[in-house]
């Protein structure tokens, strides 16, 4: 297993990626309104490769904040890639890290909690969670 930083010269794994995402794309839509080229403002952005790229995570700065994005891809949930990559991206960062998900994305919100992320406030079917500082505890 291995952790594949994107950068503006492997672009191309990230847009054939994105495609491959299948059901996926309903909870993960960073993308759907961004071109890739934003990864140019992330503080990390990479794939999680085994045998096939089957994850993403990345931290984006947007104004004084902190945003995580990550998916799994739809064939790879239920086998701990989305706690391989929560770790890696907790890591790599050591202040408030906030994040959004859909309500009814029960997995994730679990995934977020064992993280120690909170919730801060809902708006309509999003939740919005925070994490504060780093705590290296799972």
């Amino acid at each position: 297993m291995r952790y594949i930083p994107i950068t503006k010269y492997n672009i191309k794994q990230l847009q054939d990626f994105i495609k491959s995402i299948g059901t996926s794309s309903r909870s993960f839509r960073y993308y759907n309104s961004r071109d890739v080229s934003i990864i140019k403002n992330h503080i990390i952005t990479f794939l999680l490769y085994d045998k096939k790229f089957v994850g993403y995570g990345h931290l984006d700065q947007e104004d004084s904040k902190v945003w995580l994005g990550i998916c799994v891809t739809q064939g790879s949930l239920g086998k701990g890639y989305g706690k391989k990559i929560m770790q890696r991206l907790i890591d790599s960062y050591n202040g408030t890290i906030n994040l959004s998900v859909d309500q009814d994305n029960q997995r994730a919100i679990a995934l977020y909690k064992l993280f120690n992320f909170l919730e801060t406030h809902r708006t309509d079917h999003i939740i919005y969670m925070e994490r504060q500082g780093n705590d290296n505890s799972n």
